[in-house]
């Protein structure tokens, strides 16, 4: 009998959550195409003009200089020399 009430919870649950999808499914579409375009409408006012290019096409620029490898006089592994034979 366990077992059978089991069942018919989640059946009923089931049920349940099907009828919640369809009553608050567009509800929760429009929600998130409207957070979504508010989103891109932010991110597009942000970006710079694309026509005011500031650089020149062609020209190089760099923005920062690297880093230099720093380089312990360790040695890393040995070094094997290989022979071939005819």
């Amino acid at each position: 009998m366990g077992i059978l009430k089991v069942l018919l919870f989640l059946l009923l649950g089931y049920y349940f959550l099907m009828i919640l999808g369809r009553l608050l499914g567009p509800w929760l579409r429009s929600y998130a195409s409207r957070k979504t375009e508010e989103y891109f409408r932010e991110a597009f006012n942000q970006a710079p003009p694309a026509g005011r290019d500031v650089n020149r096409t062609g020209e190089v620029t760099i923005d920062r200089k690297p880093q230099k490898e720093q380089r312990s006089g360790e040695p890393v592994g040995e070094y094997i020399e290989y022979e071939e034979i005819d």
